[in-house]
């Protein structure tokens, strides 16, 4: 089928390059999906019939990194772009299922791991790359080049103008594969509003335990993904629906009975909705606080919205009880247990939930803006306040907005990526070599209390 997709620049570039050196490559999955709903892709996959190793000759070795052990594919670098391009795979072999590390032959053991994947480099051609993968909304090739588009399982067009998650081949045996496949069934209701086939949601719901089995490293990538994404409280949301939750996010699930977990729900959703309408920008780590605000504050006092509301009505100054750093840690830690959490994002989460307690307007304003991390933390106190978490006032927020204005913005970043110092006009001594820059800087992220520049906040 004929289609003419307005794609990026450095994704067409890159597809060229490889057919010009001979070889069969198209763009695929959620990006042809995406193009279809008239959405702007987050991001490109690229699929070759080229081996690793040949990618690597195509872009050279300073643009092309090859990377991964169960699934290996390659970095391309294309201008200020990072794209991944992986070959086009078959159907596993019984190779496939043999375990390669210690944790992954633990599992294998286990008689319900029987048909889990644990590599998957068997190369083959685009047809039989489309047939082993999940769903058919993902199972798309689009040559941009040619502006030709593919639907090899013929039920992927279909399925998207649908909005059906449909398992491409025998669903219980895809999920039995791997297990991360369920989360991202569901992801697709949570973030695009679909439903599951029928037959795909039977063996989803028969074979959830199984996430369990997964390896954490992967089900912590996803959840970052999620956190990253504009459609976190829904994704969630529909975890919770399915069961799915109490085996990716147990300890959030335990409360499940209790009003944690809904309030959490519900602010992630309004935070999404203050993305969506440009109020704030998409952070991870405003996500990963927001969701586990409620239960933070279950788990230390719990009268943290209790005391917010009592010191709003009194006249005199109460200095607030604060939230410290490495508690906060320690309790986001357990909550999102048994997965890893990258440092900078929960330093980054750590830091805005600890000014919470603050923001009631008896601390001193103006040393409170100027802290690190205050931008975050004021986007996490403003969803409380859209979700009635907290019983805010507009005189509040006006406030701190004016005081904001009056010293020109928070956090504000010179040039180099560093806060500028009182004394900025001076001039400045040159600091050593390179190398001892680069070493003053890593000591620098190792102290907790400091932001790295990738999770830096931005001025509302």
């Amino acid at each position: 089928m004929l289609k003419n997709f307005d794609i990026e620049e450095n994704v067409y570039h890159v597809v060229a390059d490889l057919q010009e050196a001979g070889y069969e490559t198209y763009i695929v999955g959620g990006a042809i999906r995406d193009l279809l709903l008239d959405r702007t892709p987050k991001d490109y996959d690229i699929s070759t019939a080229a081996t690793p190793e040949q990618v690597r000759e195509v872009f050279g070795r300073r643009r092309a990194r090859i990377i991964g052990r169960r699934f290996q594919l390659v970095h391309v670098r294309c201008g200020k772009d990072l794209f991944e391009v992986s070959t086009f795979r078959r159907a596993p072999s019984e190779n496939s299922h043999e375990p390669q590390t210690p944790g992954a032959r633990k599992i294998a053991a286990l008689e319900e791991a029987e048909n889990m994947i644990f590599n998957d480099n068997d190369f083959g051609t685009s047809e039989q790359d489309a047939w082993r993968r999940d769903f058919t909304v993902n199972a798309l090739f689009y040559d941009p080049v040619a502006e030709e588009l593919i639907d090899y399982t013929g039920s992927g067009i279909a399925d998207i103008k649908s909005g059906l998650v449909r398992a491409i081949g025998d669903a219980k045996l895809r999920f039995e594969e791997d297990p991360v496949r369920m989360l991202r069934a569901l992801k697709l209701v949570g973030q695009y509003g679909f439903k599951l086939e029928r037959k795909t949601e039977s063996a989803l719901l028969t074979t959830l335990p199984l996430l369990e089995l997964a390896s954490i490293s992967r089900l912590s990538l996803e959840l970052e993904k999620i956190l990253n994404s504009n459609y976190t409280g829904s994704i969630m949301q529909t975890f919770a629906d399915y069961g799915l939750l109490k085996h990716f996010l147990p300890y959030l699930a335990k409360d499940w009975e209790k009003d944690h977990l809904q309030q959490a729900l519900h602010m992630l959703k309004i935070r999404d909705k203050r993305v969506a309408a440009g109020y704030y920008r998409n952070s991870a780590s405003v996500a990963m606080a927001t969701l586990a605000l409620p239960f933070i504050d279950a788990m230390l006092d719990g009268n943290y919205r209790r005391d917010f509301i009592a010191d709003r009505n009194k006249n005199e100054r109460i200095l607030p009880e604060i939230w410290d750093e490495e508690i906060l840690r320690q309790t986001l830690l357990t909550i999102y247990a048994p997965l890893s959490i990258i440092k900078r994002l929960s330093c980054s989460a750590c830091r805005m939930l600890a000014i919470q307690p603050m923001l009631n307007g008896r601390s001193n304003m103006q040393r409170l803006v100027k802290s690190k991390g205050f931008a975050h933390a004021m986007e996490l106190f403003k969803i409380q306040c859209d979700s009635e978490y907290l019983q805010c006032d507009s005189e509040l927020i006006s406030q701190y907005r004016d005081l904001i204005k009056s010293i020109g913005g928070v956090n504000r970043l010179s040039e180099k990526g560093t806060a500028e110092p009182e004394n900025a006009g001076r001039k400045r001594r040159r600091r050593g070599n390179r190398s001892r820059r680069r070493k003053d800087r890593q000591m620098l992220s190792d102290i907790p209390g400091t932001m790295p520049l990738s999770d830096a906040p931005i001025s509302e």
